[in-house]
C-alpha cells in the first residue's frame, strides 16, 4: 500500500512545528517564566492534535471555531493568527458542521456545548474541548488538568467512538500519547 508524502513525514513535520513555535517565543521574550509554561504546554498539545489529523481534503489552513470564554481560547487564537488559519467565535454552533474544520469549547456547562457532539457526527470537523465531561458527552479530545489549582491543561483524552464516527483519520502516535476515554 502506497502511503501519501503527509502519512510519511507528519510526525516530524509536526515536531519541527513545535520546535519553531518554542523557540520563536522564547527568542521573542527571552526564557520562558513559570507563568507562561502551562500556555506553551496549552499550545503544544492543541497543534499537536491537530497535526497529526487528516482531513479528507488537504488542508493548508483551517477554520478554527472557538465556544466559550477564558483565557484559553484567548491562546487558542493567538497561535492560529499567528499560524495564519482563520478564527471565528461562535455563539450557535448548529453551523459548526458546514463552517468550521476544528471546533474547541472552552467550557461544557452550557446546553449548547453538549449539543455539539451530535452536530458534527460523521462531519470532517476536529472537536477538542475542556474536561471530561466533553468526551464523555461525544467530543473527540478532551484536554485536562492534572492540577486542579492552577487549571493548566498538561495532558488530553480521547474517545475512540466520536473519532470512529468522523470522517477524519487520526494518526495512532497521538492516540498512544492520550488516556483513552469512552463514551457513557
Amino acid at each position: 500500500m502506497k502511503k501519501s508524502f503527509f502519512s510519511l513525514f507528519a510526525p516530524a513535520c509536526v515536531l519541527v512545528l513545535f520546535a519553531s513555535l518554542m523557540f520563536s517565543a522564547d527568542a521573542q521574550q527571552g526564557a520562558t517564566d513559570a507563568s507562561e509554561a502551562p500556555a506553551s504546554r496549552l499550545i503544544t498539545i492543541f497543534w499537536g492534535i491537530v497535526g497529526y489529523t487528516q482531513w479528507p481534503d488537504a488542508k493548508e489552513s483551517f477554520r478554527i471555531c472557538l465556544s466559550g470564554d477564558n483565557r484559553h481560547l484567548a491562546m487558542i487564537r493567538q497561535s492560529a493568527i499567528k499560524l495564519g488559519h482563520g478564527v471565528a467565535t461562535l455563539s450557535l454552533l448548529e453551523n459548526a458542521a458546514t463552517s468550521c474544520d476544528i471546533v474547541y469549547v472552552s467550557g461544557t456547562g452550557d446546553d449548547e456545548a453538549g449539543k455539539l457532539p451530535r452536530l458534527l457526527d460523521g462531519a470532517p470537523v476536529l472537536s477538542i474541548g475542556e474536561g471530561e465531561d466533553f468526551c464523555s458527552m461525544g467530543g473527540m479530545f478532551c484536554l485536562l488538568s492534572s492540577d486542579k489549582e492552577d487549571g493548566a491543561i498538561d495532558e488530553f483524552a480521547v474517545n475512540l467512538d466520536a473519532i470512529s464516527r468522523s470522517t477524519l483519520r487520526i494518526n495512532p502516535q497521538v492516540l498512544r500519547l492520550s488516556k483513552n476515554r469512552r463514551e457513557h
